[in-house]
């Protein structure tokens, strides 16, 4: 603990912001990986599809809070080497695991859609309750993924060109504008000019 009290906070500042979008990116490709409907077996011996186990659900939240956390770990270890490109490493590390959740996105909505074949509402088409169509829900978490892991990504570039700007400042001796000094401090005896003399 004592060697992260003098170190930058930056790259766990950096691994933190992005580790809120990138919760929401893994949270629906993890859904659409893990979600399952449970199976029930009525007295007619008929195969009835129900809501998710609270199980199935725990685990997609602590796997989508855990990719969260690992990302904030890399911000943790980044300020470890007091590197000026510290910054990098959790940004490198969102783009990494964004990009590996959105690569078999597509056929984890296919594998979900199978999953559900009257849609995540278990309502029959020609029920009038029925609100959510097959393949909708999953069309929905698929372009969510897809949109916040894209501006996930561009928020992560942006953070590492930022910082390797900053380090060709340094290199090239680019300094900010001067900082003008505080303003003077009156200190001493407060004194009463003396008045002119009235004209009679």
């Amino acid at each position: 603990m004592n060697r992260l009290r003098g170190t930058s906070k930056t790259p766990l500042a950096v691994a933190g912001i992005l580790a809120t979008p990138l919760f929401f990116v893994a949270l629906m490709a993890f859904s659409l990986k893990l979600d399952k409907p449970s199976h029930h077996v009525t007295k007619k011996g008929a195969l009835v599809l129900g809501d998710p186990t609270k199980a199935t659900i725990g685990k997609v939240y602590l796997l989508s809070l855990g990719v969260s956390v690992a990302v904030v770990l890399v911000g943790v270890l980044a300020m470890l080497t007091r590197s000026r490109f510290a910054v990098a490493l959790p940004a490198l590390a969102a783009i990494v695991a964004t990009t590996l959740l959105l690569l078999p996105l597509s056929t984890w909505e296919t594998e979900h859609t199978a999953r559900y074949p009257l849609g995540v509402d278990l309502i029959p088409k020609r029920d009038p309750g029925d609100l959510i169509l097959r393949g909708e829900w999953e069309q929905n978490a698929y372009t969510t993924a897809r949109q916040i892991g894209f501006w996930t990504i561009v928020m992560s570039v942006v953070a590492i060109a930022i910082a390797v700007t900053f380090e060709i400042r340094r290199r090239r001796g680019i300094v900010g504008p001067p900082v003008p000094p505080p303003p003077a401090v009156a200190t001493g005896e407060p004194q009463v000019a003396p008045q002119a003399p009235r004209l009679p």
